[in-house]
């Protein structure tokens, strides 16, 4: 029988155990897995196969170069998880590009690496797709995607970054609000409290009356809704939806050299949408790959492939200003078939099993 000693964090213990006992069952007592949370004692005592575990901290901490850099002359492999992507995580893997390293990303690096590996961990497609399909598979009924709706669009910003001001801006310039429902909170703090509904919009009612609601600080704060726990960011806005028919969604970041998948790229495709994209370069590319079709027989799509970020989500934003112009009911016809066969690969797929298939495969 195979002896494999383990190390991750303490703090890693939940995601971690969660993770093994997935990828293994009961194969892990019968293969003599051995768990440690403490370094030292993982180099003295280890037997078998070493294997390091880690999940990248977010926001960033240094502490786990600390450990490995300990642990990697110890070690037969490191198994990294970023469930978040952006540039502190980037300029890591960039740092600790070695043999021994093998990163589970949420989505995907536009430049090689010469020594390490890199899978997929969509985590976000895995955590909103179970909700919808295994806690409140009722609530898409409640969805309208097909028929005209008062607005255009639905431009729900977010907190205050670079990219969000750019299209903000632009849309006021073109005199876009009366076209779709914008909000921007324009700031890096949230006030739920606030009455000001040009930043903030509960896309549903029953939110604002979950307990403590008034305490999250970020919309990526887990909630208890409807007895299960979600994060607040995840919440497809029903109510803004059926008014309006496309989205403009602002991902998390727009950085060339990555792409990072979020529940504001699920939700859309989830609710049957046609979306436009401002975030990483080949983004929309990156989704086809995927099996997903975009909207490239209806709008000009070219802005996907534009490195000059600038430029980019201009040419993103003129393509709203020009849907905005349209006929909602021939576009919406139009997109059908799109948006069905999206919603089918995105709710049918097993995104965990992706990522369990290769991820297991360390510990044989």
């Amino acid at each position: 029988m195979l002896d494999v000693s383990i190390y991750f964090p303490k703090e890693s213990a939940s995601v971690f155990g969660y993770h093994l006992s997935q990828v293994a069952g009961d194969a892990c007592h019968t293969h003599h897995w051995s768990y440690y949370h403490d370094v030292a004692t993982f180099i003295n005592d280890g037997r078998g196969r070493r294997i390091a575990c880690f999940q990248m901290p977010y926001p960033y901490n240094s502490y786990i170069e600390d450990q490995i850099t300990q642990l990697y002359p110890h070690v037969d492999k490191i198994l990294i998880i970023a469930s978040e992507l952006h540039r502190d995580t980037v300029d890591f893997i960039r740092r600790f590009d070695q043999d021994k390293f093998f990163y589970y990303i949420c989505g995907y690096l536009n430049f090689k690496l010469h020594n390490s590996y890199v899978e997929k961990f969509f985590d976000w497609f895995t955590t909103s797709v179970h909700f919808y399909k295994n806690v409140r598979p009722s609530v898409l009924y409640q969805l309208d995607p097909y028929s005209v709706k008062p607005f255009a669009f639905d431009a729900l910003l977010g907190r205050k970054k670079w990219h969000r001001d750019r299209a903000y801006n632009y849309i006021n310039q073109h005199n876009l609000h009366q076209h779709g429902i914008v909000t921007y909170i324009n700031d890096y703090q949230i006030n739920f409290s606030s009455n000001d509904s040009t930043s903030w919009i509960w896309g549903n009612p029953d939110v604002a009356t979950v307990e403590n609601i008034d305490q999250v600080q970020w919309t990526v704060d887990r909630i208890e809704y409807h007895g299960y726990e979600i994060s607040l960011s995840q919440i497809i806005p029903i109510d803004i939806f059926n008014q309006s028919a496309y989205s403009l969604v602002c991902e998390t970041n727009y950085d060339n050299e990555y792409v990072f998948f979020t529940e504001k790229t699920v939700k859309p495709i989830i609710a049957r949408r046609l979306f436009i994209l401002l975030g990483n370069r080949f983004a929309l590319e990156r989704l086809r790959g995927l099996g997903f079709r975009t909207f490239n027989s209806i709008i000009d799509e070219s802005y996907d492939c534009i490195e000059n970020i600038e430029e980019r989500h201009n040419a993103a934003l003129e393509q709203l200003n020009w849907l905005c112009k349209q006929d909602q009911a021939s576009i919406l016809a139009q997109c059908r078939e799109i948006v069905d066969h999206n919603f089918d690969l995105m709710y049918g797929h097993d995104w965990y099993n992706r990522f369990t298939q290769t991820f297991g495969q360390h510990f044989f």
